[in-house]
């Protein structure tokens, strides 16, 4: 019934949405929680399984993440890119919001693991880095 659930993904952008969950998985499940009561306080409540696609007001959302953030121990990444991130929609839905903190460039540097994803897509560079190692 998710058309969400259906969507193949490349595999580089699960590589990096991976990334992100592996290293925030505590606070991103604080997140949905969160989430999926600002939606149900709105009358939109899904069952409790899946967030709602229709979204919800991202200064609501914001303001619930910093309080996340300022109340919790768990590692987060930064309020002024989950600022950015949630600015870019009035009615984020809950997996606007996830893929925008995954294709973050600022929150991929602050993990350091991976390289930037315009590197990736470089195959030149690829190319050329695989040379220059033999």
């Amino acid at each position: 019934d998710d058309a969400i659930s259906d969507c193949l993904m490349a595999f580089q952008d699960f590589l990096y949405a991976f990334q992100v969950q592996f290293c925030y998985n505590e606070f991103l499940n604080s997140c949905r929680e969160l989430y999926l009561s600002l939606s149900s306080d709105k009358g939109a409540t899904t069952g409790g399984t899946t967030p709602r696609l229709e979204g919800v007001e991202s200064s609501i959302f914001l303001d619930g993440i910093t309080d996340l953030i300022a109340n919790n121990t768990y590692h987060h990444p930064s309020i002024r890119v989950v600022h950015r991130v949630l600015g870019k929609s009035l009615k984020p839905s809950f997996y606007t919001y996830l893929l925008g903190i995954a294709n973050s460039d600022t929150i991929n540097a602050s993990i350091g693991v991976l390289p930037k994803k315009a590197q990736c897509l470089d195959s030149d560079s690829a190319a050329k880095s695989t040379k220059s190692d033999s």
